[in-house]
């Protein structure tokens, strides 16, 4: 084999560990968030070492950052609702495609599900590495609560009134995705399937309208 061959050989090799890195850590944050996710279990999964994690990403930091982008991106453009949809929709009914575009991962275990699970931990246990990425490229979860809400409140309400509802409004789906399988479990015991995911829905909007009329 010719210098030329095995440095193609390695160039593909590296590749190869690099996005098995970046799999294996978005299926370990999406369980345990970012400070449950060890880099140790992230290696296994990846069947790399740790001093790959060092090569590619300079560490936890830069590896959860990597994991960050290629989220947001994949939501970007898998997303089936935008900011000139949700404007061309009554308030009360762009609220309840919100809800639902961001309930989904109850029903579906595809990779925007996962990545979605990634910010749900986010919503309780902010990293730094997080809230300065949000700084620059906040994710649409966000974006879209913010242009709900807006609907909602008066027209001169002060940047951190909206921040607050914002928030609040995107926590609500945040909850049940972080916490997938608590509430199928005793004493909840609710099962989530297409009838129930347009239940739970209905149950949020409801809530949530009585929330953001108060405001």
């Amino acid at each position: 084999m010719s210098n030329l061959d095995q440095a193609r050989v390695a160039s593909r090799s590296t590749e190869t560990t690099r996005t098995a890195l970046i799999k294996a850590a978005a299926s370990v944050f999406a369980e345990y968030g970012y400070d449950g996710g060890s880099v140790r279990l992230i290696t296994q999964r990846a069947m790399a070492n740790q001093a790959a994690v060092n090569y590619h990403f300079g560490g936890k930091d830069g590896l959860y950052r990597e994991v960050l982008i290629v989220a947001t991106r994949a939501v970007e453009e898998n997303a089936f609702l935008d900011a000139e949809e949700l404007d061309s929709l009554s308030p009360e009914e762009a609220l309840r495609r919100y809800l639902h575009q961001f309930l989904l991962p109850l029903v579906r275990r595809d990779r925007v599900s996962r990545y979605l699970r990634i910010f749900a931990w986010e919503s309780v246990r902010p990293s730094e590495v997080f809230s300065a990425f949000v700084a620059h490229s906040p994710p649409r979860i966000f974006v879209l609560a913010e242009r709900v809400v807006r609907r909602f409140l008066p027209g001169d309400a002060s940047a951190e009134t909206v921040t607050f509802a914002m928030l609040w409004l995107a926590q609500q789906p945040m909850f049940f995705v972080r916490d997938a399988e608590r509430p199928a479990q005793p004493h909840f015991s609710l099962k989530f399937d297409k009838d129930g995911l347009e239940r739970l829905v209905e149950t949020i909007a409801a809530l949530s309208l009585r929330g953001l009329a108060g405001v």
